[in-house]
């Protein structure tokens, strides 16, 4: 009698899971588009008007497209974990800068451009704009100011070539 009783409570389960979802029709993963999509390389960037490499040094670098209007790099480099990113969207360039309040560090100093380098605990955040991309550097993990000051102008002076 146990086991009529452990199979009849297995079946009303396996009955369970195959009923309809009163809730609206199930949705497939593969229907929702991911909003960042890795790339092979650098040349998908040009879909979204951006055109950006890895710094030299660079190492683990993974390429991706984000929401089809962002173009982003993440790679380490001498162990530490960096997000470049670049985009011709307004939206993205107004959010850039809002996101982070807090204490300006050094400046970077490309040509006659300043670049501040924002610092929050132990993220630092650099956003420039040259014509009418704006492009973004930013690392959660600790790095030394002159580090990250070095690598700012490094990725700018790609970015700004008429500048120097």
């Amino acid at each position: 009698m146990r086991k009529f009783c452990l199979l009849l409570g297995m079946l009303v389960l396996l009955g369970g899971c195959s009923s309809v979802n009163d809730s609206g029709p199930e949705i497939k993963r593969e229907e929702i588009p991911d909003p960042l999509v890795e790339v092979e390389g650098t040349q998908a960037f040009a879909r979204v008007g951006a055109d950006i490499e890895a710094p030299v040094g660079a190492e683990n670098a993974r390429y991706y497209v984000i929401s089809e209007r962002i173009a982003e790099i993440q790679f380490s480099q001498n162990g530490v974990e960096y997000c470049y990113q670049a985009s011709q969207d307004e939206e993205y360039v107004n959010d850039s800068r809002e996101n982070m309040q807090e204490q300006e560090g050094v400046q970077a100093v490309v040509g006659e451009v300043s670049i501040p380098i924002q610092t929050k605990g132990d993220r630092h955040l650099a956003v420039w704009r040259w014509g009418n991309v704006c492009y973004r550097l930013e690392s959660d993990d600790p790095v030394d100011e002159g580090i990250m000051k070095a690598l700012v102008e490094e990725l700018a002076r790609e970015t700004m070539p008429a500048q120097i």
